[in-house]
């Protein structure tokens, strides 16, 4: 299972994410050139401008700019998600990345050339198709997002469980307990993540373009344990 990512390739690696997130602000350049740009009224700023001003979506925007064409700046997911079409983005926090990453590095033994184990980051969410294949990581954030703008009453109903259809294939499914989980193809439980305060959760946020709702976990339509060799 030992599967070493040599210094040369982790830089590659962290170059080329980091080059894609510079392009994919790029692509934001023309709403917001200010990098502090104070986020505006509620419904005024799309989705990746409200979660790039939020600072809890690095590791959603470092996945975000894996797709970013060195060449041409292009990148679909961020056009996606800046676009006029109306979508409902759950957004895993960064935690929740780091929590998988974590989970991945265990799983796969990911070690660097000199046998430690590698540190969760941003960047290390592209290396997700050398280990699971090509199109994978694109799968699994189509997988956060459904069409149309689904509120809290329509997703997190307590009185009505539905399926979920989403945008990468398969479905999340709500539930009626008191947490107003969400389960995954894979059963894991996901819930939405809550204020400092503890009671309010962090739901219904308006952007120009959808509705965004903040989760707790990375959702996964494939079980992430590595094929067996």
């Amino acid at each position: 299972m030992y599967k070493p990512f040599t210094k040369s390739k982790l830089t590659i690696i962290a170059a080329v994410a980091s080059t894609s997130l510079l392009l994919a602000g790029s692509v934001l350049a023309k709403p917001n050139k200010n990098a502090d740009k104070v986020p505006g009224p509620p419904g005024m700023d799309n989705i990746v401008e409200l979660a790039a001003a939020n600072g809890n979506f690095t590791y959603l925007l470092g996945a975000a700019g894996c797709f970013t064409d060195e060449e041409t700046g292009y990148n679909p997911v961020v056009e996606l998600l800046t676009g006029t079409d109306d979508l409902t983005l759950f957004a895993p926090i960064d935690q929740a990345f780091i929590s998988l990453q974590e989970t991945l590095i265990g799983l796969w033994e990911l070690v660097d050339d000199e046998g430690e184990p590698l540190e969760p980051s941003p960047e290390l969410t592209c290396a997700v198709d050398d280990l699971y294949g090509d199109g994978t990581l694109f799968t699994i954030l189509a997988y956060h997002l459904t069409d149309g703008r689904r509120f809290s009453n329509s997703v997190f109903n307590r009185n009505n469980a539905k399926d979920i259809e989403m945008l990468g294939g398969g479905y999340i499914t709500s539930t009626t307990t008191p947490s107003a989980t969400l389960i995954t193809n894979i059963y894991q439980m996901v819930g939405p993540v809550f204020a400092e305060d503890g009671v309010t959760p962090l739901i219904n946020i308006k952007a120009s373009n959808g509705v965004i709702h903040v989760i707790d976990e990375v959702m996964l339509p494939i079980d992430p344990t590595p094929p067996v060799e």
